[in-house]
This record gives C-alpha cells, sequence and structure tokens, in this order.
C-alpha cells in the first residue's frame, strides 16, 4: 500500500531521470517504508510503500512478469482466500505472497477481466511493454484513487496531482468551476478535480491508453447490483450479519492492533463492537476514539438531536468490556490555522471543514497511541443503517395504498409531518411546480443563497445547470427511487476517497470503511426496502442484528447526533480575527473573484449573541463562514499566493 505512478511517452522517448526523481519525491509522503523506481524504455514507474498488512512486507514492486508486463498496485485484497483457491495455489504460498503478487497472477490468468475478481481497496497501473498499451484500474468503490493527465504527446498517472505536477510538462491550474460547485455543495463530478485537465479514474474503471488511443471502460455498475430474496425476515438479518462479519475481518488485517471511530450513532457503534468482539477471540481489545465538544460545552439535547456522545459511547462501553473508549477534545490554537493546515494536508476544499477538524485530532490520537489502522462508518447511512424512507414513495408508486397507510399510521411522533410533506408528497409534484415552490420558499433568492459565492461567478460559472447536469439539481424534489438516490449517492465518496488518502499520508492511519465493502453494498442495495422500514421503525434491519448487542439508549435512539456542535463559540471568539483575515484575502483577485467576501463581513459583522437554532436559516448561513475560508486557503494554496 502506498503511493504509485506511471508515465508514458507516445514518442519513444525514454523518460528524463530528474522528472522520474521529482515525482518519486513528491509520492513519498505516501510510502515512506520503501521507495522504487524503474524504467523501461519510454516508460517509467514509480512505487511508494507503506507498510501496513503482514503480507507487505513481502512487497518487491514494482513487478515484471515474462519481461512484457509491468504491474504497480496500491491498496488491499480481501478475497484473498477465494482467490488463492482459484488460481490454485496453497494456503503456505498464500501466507507470504503479497497482495500485489496475487492481483499479477490473476492478470497473468485473466488479463483485465481479473480486476472483476477483487473485492478489496484498490488502485493498479499494469504497461504492456511490447504493445505500449497502458491500464489504470480502480477497485469498483473508488476506496483508492488514481488521477491523470494526458497531452498529444504523453501520459501520466498517480495517485495525487501532486506527483502528477512534479512533471515539468503537467499545468497546474486551479479548476475555478469545481471550487465554486463546492462552495454551494455540489461539485461530486467524480472525474472532474479542483485542477484543470487532471481527471480521476472513476470506481469500477478502466483507463486504457494505447498510444494515442484512449478509452475508459466500466467493469462494474451498481445499476446492474442483483436483487436479493429470502423468505423470511429473519434471513435477512442472518445474511447481513454473515456479510458485516466478513467485511470487518477482511479490514482487521494489519501489523499493528487496530482501532475505531465511534461515535453514538449505530454505523460506527457497531463496527466497533463486532471488531472488538473479534479481537477478543486472539486476547486483545479494541481502543477507540471519540471527538467530544471542547471543556465548558454545554447544551441540552434537542428533539432529534444530541450534542454530546460522551454519555452513548460510555454506555456501549459498559455493555461491550472488550472496547476501550478515548475520548478526544478539539485541538487548543487558533481555529484559522487550523482550517489552513486541514486544507494543506487535506487538499480539497470540499466536504464539512469543521467536521475535517475533529477527525483529525482523532487520527492524530490514534498515531500517538501506535495504531495505523482505523475502522470507521463513513457511507452506513446508505447500506447497513439506511433509515429505508424510500419506502413510502415505492409504495405509492406501485399502488399498495393500504400498506402506505398502515405504514403512516405507525408513527406516534414528530417525524409523520416530515416524512408525509418530504417522502410521500414531494417526489410526486411535477418538477416545474416543485422548483417554484423552492424558490418562494427561499424568497426569491438563488438555490445557493445560504453559501458565499459571489453571485456573479456563480452565474458565469453555471454552477445551477453544471449541478443538474453532471449530479443532482440544486432544487431537486425528493426521489421516487430509494435505491437508485442511494447509488447516486455513491459520487460523494470520489471527494472522500481523496481526502482519507491525503490522511493516510499526513497521520500514517489507514481509515477502512467496513460499511463500503463490495459484498456488503451489493447485499444492502439488493435486498428490499421494506426491510429497513417496518411499523414506524426506521433503520430496522441494523437495529434487529444489533439487538442485544448495543443498549437500548444507542438502539433505539431517534435523535441524531450534531458533529462539531461546539463551533458556535469557537467561531465566536475568533470573530475578529476572522474579520482581520477576509480583509487579507481581498487583496487576492483570485479569492476575490470566486468567494463573497463583502458577504462574509456582513455576516461576521451582524454576528448574533446567541446561537442560532440548528434548522434555522441563519444557522445555515454563519456554516458558510468556515466553509469559504477553506475554499480561500486552497485557492491561496494553487495560485501559490
Amino acid at each position: 500500500m502506498g503511493g504509485i505512478a506511471a508515465v508514458l511517452n507516445f514518442d519513444g522517448a525514454a523518460v528524463p531521470e530528474r522528472e522520474v526523481e521529482r515525482m518519486a519525491n513528491a509520492l513519498k509522503p505516501y510510502g515512506l517504508d520503501r521507495q522504487r523506481v524503474l524504467t523501461r524504455g519510454n516508460a517509467a514507474f514509480v512505487v511508494c510503500l507503506h507498510y501496513l498488512t503482514p503480507e507487505d512486507l513481502f512487497e518487491h514492486q514494482p513487478l515484471q512478469l515474462t519481461n512484457r508486463f509491468v504491474m504497480l498496485f496500491d491498496g488491499r485484497i480481501d478475497n484473498r482466500s477465494e482467490l488463492g483457491n482459484s488460481l490454485g495455489m496453497a494456503a503456505p504460498e498464500m501466507h507470504s505472497m503479497s497482495d500485489s503478487m496475487i492481483a499479477l497472477r490473476m492478470f497473468d490468468r485473466w488479463g483485465e477481466r481479473a480486476f472483476e475478481r477483487i473485492v478489496g481497496d484498490f488502485a493498479a497501473i499494469v504497461m504492456d511493454l511490447q504493445e505500449g498499451r497502458l491500464l489504470c484500474v480502480r477497485d469498483q468503490m473508488g476506496l483508492r484513487v488514481l488521477h491523470y493527465h494526458r497531452s498529444p504527446e504523453r501520459f501520466a498517472v498517480a495517485t495525487v496531482p501532486e506527483a502528477l505536477f512534479a512533471l515539468s510538462w503537467v499545468p497546474r491550474i486551479l479548476n475555478k468551476d469545481k471550487v465554486g460547485d463546492a462552495l454551494v455543495n455540489r461539485g461530486l463530478n467524480g472525474e472532474t478535480t479542483y485542477y484543470q485537465d487532471i481527471f480521476r479514474v472513476l470506481p469500477g474503471c478502466i483507463v486504457d491508453v494505447r498510444g494515442r488511443n484512449f478509452s475508459k471502460d466500466r467493469f462494474w455498475d451498481p445499476q446492474n447490483i442483483a436483487n436479493v430474496r429470502f423468505k423470511s425476515d429473519h434471513e435477512y438479518v442472518e445474511a447481513f450479519r454473515e456479510c458485516m462479519d466478513v467485511a470487518l475481518k477482511a479490514r482487521l488485517r494489519s501489523r499493528s492492533a487496530p482501532c475505531a471511530l465511534i461515535t453514538g450513532g449505530l454505523d460506527s457503534s457497531s463496527i466497533a463492537v463486532v471488531a472488538a468482539d473479534m479481537l477478543a477471540a486472539n486476547g486483545s481489545r479494541l481502543n477507540t476514539f471519540t471527538a467530544v465538544p471542547e471543556a465548558g460545552f454545554i447544551r441540552e439535547e434537542l428533539r432529534g438531536r444530541y450534542f454530546d456522545e460522551t454519555p452513548y459511547v460510555r454506555q456501549i462501553a459498559e455493555v461491550n468490556r472488550n472496547l476501550v473508549p478515548h475520548f478526544i477534545a478539539p485541538s487548543k490554537g487558533p481555529i484559522l490555522e487550523q482550517i489552513a493546515d486541514q486544507i494543506r494536508l487535506g487538499g480539497t476544499p470540499a466536504g464539512s471543514i469543521l467536521n475535517g477538524l475533529w477527525i483529525m485530532d482523532i487520527l492524530g490520537a490514534a498515531r500517538s497511541s501506535g495504531h495505523n489502522v482505523m475502522l470507521g462508518g463513513e457511507m452506513g447511512n446508505i447500506t447497513m443503517s439506511y433509515n429505508g424512507y424510500g419506502l413510502f414513495a415505492e409504495l405509492l408508486r406501485t399502488g399498495r395504498w393500504l400498506r402506505l397507510f398502515g405504514e403512516m399510521t405507525s408513527f406516534f411522533d414528530y417525524r409523520w409531518k416530515f416524512i408525509l410533506r418530504h417522502w410521500i408528497i414531494a417526489p410526486f409534484v411535477p418538477a416545474p411546480l416543485f422548483r417554484r415552490y423552492k424558490e418562494w420558499r427561499r424568497g426569491g433568492n438563488a438555490p445557493w443563497h445560504y453559501s458565499a459565492i459571489r453571485p456573479d461567478f456563480a452565474a458565469r460559472s453555471g454552477v445551477v445547470d453544471r449541478a443538474a447536469r453532471e449530479y443532482l439539481p440544486l432544487d431537486a424534489q425528493p426521489p421516487r427511487d430509494g435505491r437508485l438516490t442511494r447509488i447516486t449517492d455513491f459520487h460523494c465518496y470520489c471527494e472522500t476517497a481523496d481526502w482519507l488518502a491525503r490522511m493516510r499520508a499526513a497521520f500514517g492511519v489507514d481509515i477502512r470503511t467496513p460499511a463500503f465493502d463490495r459484498r456488503l453494498v451489493e447485499f444492502c442495495i439488493g435486498i428490499p426496502e421494506d426491510q429497513y422500514f417496518r411499523k414506524g421503525c426506521d433503520r430496522w434491519l441494523i437495529r434487529r442484528a444489533m439487538k442485544g448487542r448495543l443498549p437500548d439508549v444507542v438502539l433505539y435512539n431517534k435523535k441524531t447526533g450534531e458533529q462539531a456542535s461546539d463551533w458556535y463559540p469557537r467561531l465566536t471568539r475568533e470573530r475578529n480575527r476572522i474579520a482581520e483575515e477576509v480583509k487579507r484575502l481581498a487583496a487576492n483577485a483570485d479569492v476575490a473573484s470566486i468567494v463573497d467576501l463583502q458577504r462574509m463581513t456582513a455576516i461576521l459583522e451582524a454576528w448574533p449573541d446567541r446561537q442560532p437554532s440548528d434548522y434555522s436559516s441563519e444557522r445555515r448561513i454563519l456554516s458558510s463562514i468556515p466553509q469559504a475560508l477553506g475554499a480561500a486557503y486552497f485557492i491561496e494554496n494553487v495560485t501559490g499566493e
């Protein structure tokens, strides 16, 4: 595991040695344990290895096959035993074989179709020296990353864009449109990046370069996931538990003891509890890390919302004695500097800036405790703990109105009005009428008016049209097809996978996501909607599966924890410093052309004396400040100012 890169000159010329060295230096943080460079004719290859699993010690990349093929492999193969049987390999041989060598033997047997058989997080580069053909492959879920740039004369691919920029012929130009998309919470086109002419290999895809010919082929498409049907509700629960166990066991493979990120929610807590049981069989305990508000922060729980994970995690630990909780408060120091560090290390202005800060605090604590693998619950809300609300539109769409009425009457809490409005009525309102309704609700303002994007830039850049074309319209009504909605949400992980790769380089900790295991995903997408919602109980699947393993206060909690809940006092203390920083940023023409700095100044001047309610428009407006600062720092980093 680590960083990989390759360069191919179409004219047959050798790749200059100094270019390859610069690329290797850029990739070094992604693999400090071992670095190797290989040049063959008009191609060059770089591998930087980070030893995370026991089998990584047997890595000898770049791998060569019959003096014709060169393979670079970054990642982890989770179905090693299954593939070993397919290849006719004995168990003792498998124990001393690296994942990359398994991938090479599979490629020797099945060619590029081999990658369809691999389950795990991986990216691979394969060069056919005889035909001058280069393949760039990314796993089905997109959990490892590859970026590329091509010109009429050359092609280069690498784990991260910085390795590409080490080449003199690759431009480092800000993609302003993409930054604008991030400011309005879109920008989820998986191929495009925050740099012009730098693209990602899409999940489940192979990019094929044959000289100047270029093509893309998808070998896995989530829309083709098969239906999964059993005779009884109990069978779904048992099959889910089996899938979850398999996904977790694969992700515990590590050279040092793994740890887990845990909250009071269902995803991370379920993963931690099952992992703790597995480690107990070997006499090990599971350290967990939980972000908590700063000292002195007190806020009473609201209807549907809580603000401190501590009491829930403590109760989980009381029920599961093999789990050792650690509570991590926010880092001290100016929040402006922390935001700047996150942008520098994370390399993206997308996502929740404030959430990124506490994750970095947790990664720092895990590293200090000697861990290099951390389990997390990312993407669980669309797989293992999906709420099942798509069932309502499905029942209405398919004419099962008596069943729909029965499900609606099973609600006895505040949520029934929301369900009726958002999941039953709204999906079937004609789209033009729904857009006019949304415009009326926001008082005629633009759909992105909560963000800090400059209005003239938003219009000139076309953020509204691009959102509709590349992902979801900004005024999109709730969908009628819950399954398709969840599949569409896979797109958001392209940005997350980039960020996690950079965190792995910065902290040396590999965040692994059992809820996004391909086998678990195919099961959770394939089963019926009514396995997630039944008689007023949402997230029905995981609540049944974890009964007796999680305390009832967690298992049946209908409240959602707010991450970075102490954001208001932290920003309030530094409001004056932030205002001064906004003034400084105004001198940067690139920043000022995208970010509405005048509006930021007005927001800071009108900063409220009390924290606004969680669901208010004022809250959304205040939240635009850290996002805008993150975008501004990213722009400065790219433009070199």
